[in-house]
């Protein structure tokens, strides 16, 4: 079905070449090859092993205006890894590939309709980019959701957004009492003064699962003053899950003599932990990067309800995570930019751990990012993690240290 959807999107915006009122063809493609080595990732005093491969990440796009108000976009995305034959420590845990021989999947294919009968209204069908606030609840990864969206603009600065997200679907040719997997949201957005940004959904998902899931989002971000950017977010869990869980962050801008552009950047993060009951696990918030996890720390990967713990099973399937980040970047050159992130990590997911046992370790990475040109960069990053208490294998007291090293070429045009 998406295939012949597909067909018939890029047979459109062929036609809307030389239709007299089409107003705009938009094309580009992204492209990123690296390579990635992990030192330790079973977080052995011992261990030589290693997971290490190459990638390459690419991206077409195409948009296009089909006549007034009705824009119509297509994405393709295609990756995979060489140089290595990966195996169950890459493509179990830490991975999010799912196309991993090059085989073209569908990112975006979707069509808008704006100002519907000239009223403040957009509607949006079809496989889209859908990510809210910073993406704890909602993200789709540069993947793509399959989702309805309809956005509604009100007076007063007031922003409607409700979406209904549909994860898998039946099968068309059998009956079945198992449900799709979907997620509805209703919320709105309020901006004063354009610096004040506050932001309130309400979401709700749905499966076979026998357990309700839903959350209430508060979130406030914007810009103090000049040069300080603030964010601050605080969610209520229920159904049959409860706790609240929160972030705060501040961002700070300034242009010293020596160290050029600089920034400071600091932020506090809880997941709420089981308790009694199940504690915070969205579905649908962010967890890669399209490819690999991504989250707080290189190497790490953690959200703030779960993360990446190397190949082994220790807490692996936990819940509630509670970061603190503190990070410094810096531009002594043009086009050179330096950055420097700490984080340390505890779990929530037992209350009754306390102190160090909470402790699953800490994080320092190391990122150098090059602007060869406009659109062509180079990144090389490390990240060196240490499992403390939880991680450790048991009786072990000695240091342990796991490494990431990487590098990447990026271009868009």
């Amino acid at each position: 079905m998406k295939k012949i959807f597909l067909i018939l999107l890029a047979h459109l915006l062929t036609c809307s070449l030389i239709h007299p009122l089409s107003a705009a063809i938009r094309l580009g493609t992204e492209m990123e090859v690296g390579g990635t080595s992990y030192s330790n990732p079973n977080f052995s005093k011992s261990s030589s092993l290693k997971n290490s491969y190459n990638y390459q990440k690419s991206r077409l796009y195409l948009e296009g205006d089909l006549k007034k108000n009705v824009t119509v976009g297509v994405k393709l995305l295609s990756r995979g890894i060489f140089g290595k034959d990966f195996g169950k420590e890459y493509t179990t845990v830490k991975s999010s590939v799912t196309f991993i021989n090059y085989t073209p999947q569908i990112e975006n294919a979707f069509i808008e309709f704006s100002e519907i009968n000239n009223l403040p209204v957009d509607f949006i069908v079809g496989r889209q980019p859908l990510k809210i606030g910073q993406g704890v609840i909602v993200d789709d990864d540069g993947l793509g959701f399959d989702a309805l969206r309809v956005k509604a603009y009100l007076p007063f600065d007031i922003d409607a957004d409700a979406f209904l997200i549909k994860r898998t679907e039946l099968s068309g040719d059998q009956f079945t009492k198992d449900k799709d997997e979907s997620l509805t949201a209703v919320g709105g957005n309020w901006t004063y003064e354009n610096d004040y940004n506050f932001r309130v959904y309400y979401f709700v998902e749905d499966s076979s699962s026998t357990l309700k899931k839903n959350f209430i989002s508060v979130r406030a971000d914007g810009r103090f003053k000049e040069g300080v950017d603030y964010r601050a977010e605080i969610i209520k869990s229920g159904g049959d899950y409860s706790g609240i869980s929160y972030l705060v962050g501040a961002t700070a801008y300034s242009k010293l003599r020596r160290l050029g552009k600089t920034s400071v950047n600091f932020e506090y993060a809880v997941g709420a932990g089981k308790g009694n009951e199940l504690g915070f696990a969205p579905t649908y918030g962010h967890k890669t990067d399209g490819f690999e996890r991504s989250g707080y720390g290189e190497y790490f990967g953690a959200s703030m309800s779960d993360f990446y713990g190397g190949i082994s099973s220790y807490k692996a399937g936990g819940q509630g995570v509670h970061t603190t980040t503190l990070g410094v970047g810096f531009e002594p050159y043009k086009d050179l930019n330096l950055n420097f992130d700490y984080y340390i990590l505890f779990s929530l997911d037992y209350p009754e751990l306390t102190g160090v046992e909470s402790h699953l370790g800490e994080e320092m990475d190391m990122a150098v990012r090059y602007k060869y040109t406009e659109n062509c960069f180079f990144r090389l990053v490390y990240g060196r993690f240490s499992p403390l208490k939880i991680l450790k294998p048991e009786g072990d007291t000695a240091k342990i240290i796991s490494n990431k090293l990487g590098w990447s070429v990026s271009a868009k045009f």
